[in-house]
């Protein structure tokens, strides 16, 4: 978490709210959010400067939003018109809101987008990207992180890279799932995907629907195109799943397990064995959703976020 020293809260203290910085004639004006905004229109572009706190509520902007280093950025009703950008060690929460350009994060705390519809896809490189019950137009791409999707419609392809895992649960992915080199593994749950899907590389576990060790899923999973599971070092499950396509699986330790609620339409290439009775004892025993933990970790970030901009004022 930040560490707020007494001389930086009292600068922000200070600076009271959004505060607008004149701009070279025919250059678009930049907004400074410190503290709390409404229900206004930002013309130009916002930035939240480094290590502060913004909270903005039915708010406007026209601009590029720009979150900088160790910055947070609680966001509720609004609407940005452009781009998102989240910096080093920085933060952003937004709900019930619309984003018409793309969201990018490199290095950020994190990322929660909740009843959000962003339009031009989300891409995070490091930190944790969160998604409840978002729309996402364009592909949803997190790698060196933590990749948590439930509830949201993506319509381009979603891929997980090396992450800590990438967990896909009640949601639609309209062309492909990729899962790759993600240390814990990942779940896929009561999901849909149009295009092919493929995990890759990845330790741990992987549990691709029905119950498992990481989750309770009752409902079924449908994919619409091939399905590979190649070259795993982790306990891969596969059940209460329609493949609309082939199953293609080679190269795991163990290997794949198959459970008798999985139906492959396209045929089956692949080594398989049917689930282990230890980890049918463990998915009764102790599913571990790991939502749960990353929702902590917003309420805490996102109260302290709300707690400093109430301290900071507000300008408009």
């Amino acid at each position: 978490m930040k560490i707020r020293s007494c001389l930086v809260a009292a600068s922000l203290v200070a600076s009271g709210g959004l505060f607008a910085i004149a701009a070279p004639a025919q250059a678009a004006l930049t907004t400074t959010c410190v503290g709390e905004g409404g229900a206004v229109t930002v013309n130009g572009t916002l930035v939240v400067p480094a290590g502060a706190s913004c909270t903005l509520t039915g708010t406007k902007v026209k601009g590029a939003v720009t979150i900088e280093a160790g910055a947070d950025l609680v966001a509720k009703d609004v609407t940005f018109n452009s781009t998102v950008a989240v910096g080093n060690n920085a933060y952003l929460d937004i709900t019930d809101s619309t984003v018409k350009g793309a969201v990018t994060e490199q290095g950020a705390f994190g990322v929660h987008v909740q009843n959000t519809a962003a339009g031009g896809g989300i891409s995070a490189v490091g930190g944790f990207l969160y998604s409840v019950d978002a729309t996402v137009k364009g592909d949803v791409r997190a790698s060196s992180g933590e990749l948590y999707i439930s509830g949201t419609t993506v319509s381009g392809a979603v891929s997980g890279d090396a992450n800590l895992y990438t967990d896909v649960y009640d949601s639609t992915v309209d062309k492909t799932l990729t899962v790759s080199a993600n240390t814990l593994g990942g779940v896929l749950c009561a999901s849909e995907v149009e295009g092919d899907t493929a995990y890759r590389n990845n330790s741990d576990t992987l549990q691709l629907g029905g119950d498992g060790p990481l989750s309770s899923c009752a409902q079924a999973t449908y994919l619409g195109g091939d399905l590979a599971v190649t070259g795993n070092n982790a306990n891969a499950v596969l059940d209460n799943t329609i493949v609309r396509g082939k199953l293609t699986a080679s190269d795991n330790s163990p290997a794949l397990q198959v459970g008798e609620l999985a139906r492959v339409r396209g045929g089956i290439a692949a080594t398989t064995t049917a689930p282990s009775a230890s980890l049918a004892r463990a998915a009764k025993a102790a599913p571990q959703d790991r939502g749960a933990d990353l929702a902590a970790k917003v309420a805490e970030r996102t109260a302290q976020a709300e707690a400093e901009a109430a301290a900071a004022g507000t300008g408009l």
